[in-house]
């Protein structure tokens, strides 16, 4: 499958950067907006139908997630958006696990392994 990196919480200036960061490498991406923040991780890449009454969820800060990269689109990435300015702190990859998370809990999940690591 094509690659795919899940944008949450951004802002319009962030987002259009990402898209720009992400087509040069050959990523799709795709801006989870707020009425979509209670569908799965899954459902949000195309693994799974997606709930036509999703569960309201809250993400308060930028929140990627890449599916479908290998390791070096990975790190590829994610340098690119360190280089360019648009690090994010909360972020993930698309897991057998957290597929079938909503963004709100994948949020909390990040939310609290970041504060974890920050001590």
């Amino acid at each position: 499958m094509q690659p795919i990196l899940l944008c949450m919480g951004m802002n319009p200036n962030q987002l259009m950067r990402v898209y720009f960061d992400a087509a040069a490498l050959g990523v799709r991406v795709k801006a989870v907006g707020e009425s979509d923040w209670g569908q799965t991780i899954g459902a949000l890449c195309g693994l799974e139908p997606m709930n036509p009454a999703p569960q309201k969820a809250s993400v308060d800060e930028a929140m990627i997630v890449m599916a479908f990269f290998d390791d070096a689109l990975t790190d590829r990435m994610l340098r690119t958006l360190r280089e360019s300015g648009q690090g994010v702190r909360l972020k993930a990859v698309l897991t057998p696990t957290n597929r079938h998370w909503t963004c709100g809990q994948l949020y909390r999940q990040l939310s609290q392994e970041a504060a974890r690591m920050g001590k």
